[in-house]
């Protein structure tokens, strides 16, 4: 990313290589006249281990020689390091620095408030990372051009990030577009979004979502009253946490035949939680099946129904060693 001086490889998160400096030299005291010599020593490696050494607090004069410094690798050092107040004209050079990590490092500083034209150029900037860091920023209002630009950005990180974004009232159109949105993160996070009351359609298109997070999201909002053909088909879902959250949902009465297909669900997570359901009578054979379950949460989950009907039978009924499985 940078036109500067060659550094060494920074990995995805923007991380670079451990310093040099061993465990002993570390735990040292150490004098002005050390920390002054590593900070300007010739070699590379040297000065980077010294930038992202956090044992001393560094003078202004440190401060400005470091994020001036030829390689970016420690110019990104010094802007992620916070024992330090940034001048305007430092904060300004660091935001515009020719190296995105750099300027993403500054982005993410949240001791000074941008100007709307720093916050104009990071939200155009040409790098992906750098447009996301500043979409999570809270501490300035988006212009609605400005929302609606971030939304349709052609990264699915930054139309992420702004998906996440507080107190933004969203259109019918922007709400439609996230939802339809080619990156299932994003897909995702709308789905979870209580703002808005989706359409008949919406839902029908959440519950058919490829990604299966996307259709467990939809699962769980509460706002919406499944037909028949979604329970079926919800119930059935190919992956289990989405048939789980389906059980959970009280807002429709399962079918014998779909209670007896979940408790004999080949997830226990499935089967336990049609024995937490409390809106079905199992027949003496499913009961005796919960009980004897491979599946130790299972068990209980049985048991625990066993004893609620037990207590609501009354406790000077029957013994409950002599109950008789057909009365469960």
């Amino acid at each position: 990313m940078s036109n500067g001086k060659k550094d060494k490889k920074l990995d995805k998160n923007g991380k670079y290589s451990k310093s040099h400096v061993t465990p002993s030299e570390s735990k040292k005291t150490l004098t002005p006249e050390q920390i002054e010599k590593g900070l300007t020593d010739t070699s590379y490696n040297t000065r980077l281990a010294w930038a992202g050494r956090m044992d001393f607090t560094p003078t202004p004069e440190q401060v400005e020689r470091g994020l001036t410094d030829p390689y970016f690798s420690i110019r990104f050092s010094w802007a992620k390091r916070m024992d330090f107040t940034p001048t305007p004209e430092q904060i300004e050079r660091g935001l515009k620095d020719e190296e995105a990590y750099v300027r993403q490092a500054w982005a993410e500083r949240m001791d000074f408030t941008p100007t709307s034209k720093q916050v104009e150029r990071g939200l155009t900037d040409s790098y992906e990372i750098v447009r996301t860091a500043w979409a999570k920023r809270e501490d300035y209002i988006p212009t609605p051009k400005q929302i609606k630009r971030g939304l349709a950005d052609g990264s699915g990180e930054v139309r992420h990030a702004w998906t996440k974004r507080h107190g933004l009232v969203h259109t019918p159109e922007q709400i439609e577009r996230g939802l339809k949105d080619a990156n299932p993160r994003v897909r995702s996070y709308w789905a979870k979004r209580m703002d808005f009351t989706p359409t008949p359609e919406q839902v029908e298109r959440g519950l058919l979502d490829s990604d299966w997070l996307v259709r467990l999201h939809w699962v769980y909002r509460m706002d919406w009253t499944p037909t028949p053909k979604q329970v079926e088909r919800g119930l059935r879902d190919e992956e289990s946490h989405v048939r789980q959250a389906w059980v959970e949902r009280m807002d429709f009465t399962p079918t014998p035949r779909q209670v007896e297909r979940g408790l004999t669900d080949v997830k226990a997570t499935v089967r336990m939680s049609w024995a937490e359901r409390m809106d079905w009578n199992p027949t003496p054979e499913q009961t005796e099946r919960g009980l004897h379950d491979v599946d130790e949460g299972v068990r209980h989950a049985w048991e625990m129904r066993v004893a609620s009907i037990l207590h609501e039978i009354g406790d000077n009924a029957l013994n409950p060693d002599d109950m008789p499985i057909s009365l469960l």
